[in-house]
């Protein structure tokens, strides 16, 4: 095995050696700091195309910690129908607190009297909630990166031929 220092390198041989050369930890070695192995739990590396991946796997005699938390494996229609309001017949996705704009989820404009939605900074449209362009002697309102629509602030095309 070949060691790095600074700008020597030394070989050794002895009955823990790979015979491979290394200047950093390897995988083998990050995982005896890792939770799975504190825990003495297994680990199985998966390959996914060119990436690699290491998922612990949990032995039947294994402890799981009291404080750990544990994960539901949902179903895409689980996981959706979680995001949905939770107001009986309403399939809008959610914003705030389990429920959609139109039931109560979103922020309100904090000037008194007013029940329209928060934009920005906790106040609507009507009263400042909006950013300004940032183009010197424009007052128009940003749609995007700062600019107004007559700036270039809008969704570009994703036409490659378009120029707008």
């Amino acid at each position: 095995m070949q060691v790095v220092a600074h700008d020597k390198v030394t070989s050794f041989s002895g009955p823990h050696s790979l015979g491979v050369s290394k200047s950093e930890p390897t995988a083998a070695d990050e995982c005896k700091f890792g939770l799975h192995f504190i825990l003495n739990m297994p680990i199985r590396h998966t390959r996914q195309s060119a990436l690699t991946r290491t998922a612990v796997v949990a032995s039947p005699s294994a402890q799981i910690p009291q404080g750990a938390k544990q994960t539901l494996k949902l179903s895409k229609e689980e996981k959706k129908r979680r995001r949905t309001c939770r107001h009986e017949g309403c399939n809008n996705y959610i914003v705030h607190k389990g429920l959609c704009c139109r039931h109560g989820g979103g922020k309100k404009c904090s000037l008194e009297g007013c029940n329209s939605s928060a934009k920005h900074r906790g106040l609507c449209w009507k009263h400042g909630g909006s950013v300004p362009c940032k183009l010197d002697g424009c007052d128009k309102k940003a749609k995007a990166r700062g600019l107004c629509w007559a700036h270039g602030g809008g969704t570009k095309c994703r036409n490659a031929e378009c120029s707008k």
